[in-house]
């Protein structure tokens, strides 16, 4: 048994000794590196920062109904999409009806009381004062005066009581009487104007506030129909038909107001700015990228593990209507980017210069870059549009 171990081994030792002269000493060369060139193009060259979100709404409305009342009728489930000015929900109408019904011919009465008010001010203005002046008085006086002479020719007196006195003082109380009539009927025509005036105001008052109540009472009944304010999408519904109506009944995010909620590190934040173009992918492979742009940045971060993470907003340039809330997205933001510039595969640059293939032969060119990109670099000077570049396995 020991001399058949013995020589077992020893059949492995030449075994292994036979194998490493193989490597060591075999005829075979190591297999050349594989390289690939690309030529020098013109294009745009970009940096972008990534991070991923949950698709939202920017803000929701909560919509319900001004007046209580019992749900009538509701038209709609969440998920479904809206458009403006559809009719989502509605309550009994019957009583806030009434009160339209009553308001409105409150202002018909009104308006009557007005226009008999105007009617009355104005015949008030076109009527003339009576006895304006003191003619008829002093005619009077001059007529029916009692005497030219006196009373007596001889006797006791050389003449009579008076020549003109009768007369005179009957035409002095005439002229004092149509002056006193011509005062009192001006006083009476003004306190006319006066009264009819201030029953005009009232009754213009009284059609103000008909025409207000009627207002509100139309309110009112606007407000047992919840309409959609823009269009957007249901996320939810409270109540049901036969139940007392909250004063929240639906809430509904805007379809425009979809955007992706992004979280991104303290490195890369530092170059977001609001209104960089973004690219934004689904989790679908097969979904396109939707364009878009960052529309807010929170001024303050959120630490989970020990990690600064910043939240933006990054709204869709056109808002796809395949889109679920809480569903998952990835977004690409650029940074920083240059067009219609030469550029070369940024593997192809080291320490400032590339290899350049000129008639089948590599020489090493120094080149001044400009942006360095994800994937390519900005060459501003050093290489000409159409030079062949070694890209890989320098």
């Amino acid at each position: 048994m020991k001399v058949w171990w013995l020589a077992g081994g020893a059949a492995v030792l030449v075994a292994a000794a036979a194998v490493t002269t193989v490597v060591l000493t075999g005829d075979d060369k190591p297999a050349p590196v594989k390289v690939s060139t690309v030529k020098v193009a013109r294009g745009q060259v970009g940096t972008t920062v990534s991070a991923s979100g949950t698709i939202q709404a920017q803000a929701s409305r909560s919509l319900g109904f001004s007046t209580s009342g019992t749900l009538t009728e509701l038209d709609v489930k969440a998920g479904d999409v809206v458009q403006p000015g559809a009719v989502l929900a509605k309550i009994d109408a019957s009583s806030a009806q009434d009160s339209v019904d009553q308001a409105t011919e409150n202002v018909s009465n009104a308006q009557d009381s007005l226009s008999k008010a105007e009617t009355a001010h104005d015949t008030a203005l076109a009527t003339p004062t009576a006895n304006p002046t003191p003619t008829t008085g002093t005619t009077h006086g001059t007529t029916t005066g009692s005497g030219t002479t006196g009373g007596g020719t001889t006797g006791s007196g050389t003449t009579g009581s008076g020549t003109t006195g009768g007369g005179t003082q009957g035409g002095q109380s005439g002229t004092q009487g149509g002056q006193s009539g011509g005062q009192g009927g001006t006083q009476n025509r003004a306190n006319q104007i006066q009264q009819t005036s201030d029953n005009l105001m009232n009754a213009q008052q009284r059609l103000n506030n008909a025409k207000l109540s009627l207002t509100q009472a139309q309110a009112k009944l606007a407000g047992t129909v919840i309409t959609a304010p823009v269009g957007g999408k249901i996320l939810a519904v409270n109540g049901s038909v036969g139940s007392q109506a909250g004063s929240s009944v639906i809430t509904l995010a805007g379809t425009g107001d979809v955007v992706v909620k992004a979280q991104f590190t303290e490195a890369e934040v530092a170059h977001l700015k609001v209104g960089q173009a973004t690219k934004i992918t689904m989790p679908d492979s097969a979904s396109p990228k939707y364009d878009g742009k960052v529309m807010q940045i929170d001024p303050a971060g959120t630490v989970s593990n020990r990690l600064v993470r910043y939240a933006a907003l990054i709204s869709f340039d056109k808002v796809p209507d395949t889109l679920l809330y809480g569903q998952s997205a990835t977004v690409a933001v650029v940074t920083a980017s240059v067009d219609n510039v030469l550029s070369v595969p940024s593997t192809a640059v080291h320490d400032g210069t590339v290899t350049v293939r000129v008639n089948g032969k590599d020489e090493r060119r120094a080149v001044e870059i400009g942006l360095r990109g994800d994937v390519n670099t900005e060459i501003k000077s050093g290489l000409a549009e159409g030079d062949e570049i070694v890209a890989a396995g320098q």
